[in-house]
């Protein structure tokens, strides 16, 4: 979770370097999981990307047409 910015939510794996781009102290862990109980969308991204970020609470507006 975004320390200023509590609606956005970074998930990487543990054992990786942080992405670069945004720093360590600017987010706050709000949970450990396994990979297994990760949604395939965020894996994937997580394998392909080094992360995956994501906002909560999006409204249907914010939808590209």
């Amino acid at each position: 979770m975004h320390v200023r910015h509590g609606a956005y939510r970074l998930v990487v794996k543990a054992d990786v370097p942080f992405p670069s781009g945004t720093r360590e102290d600017e987010w706050r862990l709000s949970r450990v999981r396994e990979s297994n109980d990760v949604n395939a969308e965020v894996r994937e991204a997580v394998d392909r990307d080094g992360y995956s970020l994501f906002k909560i609470g999006l409204s249907l507006s914010e939808i590209p047409e």
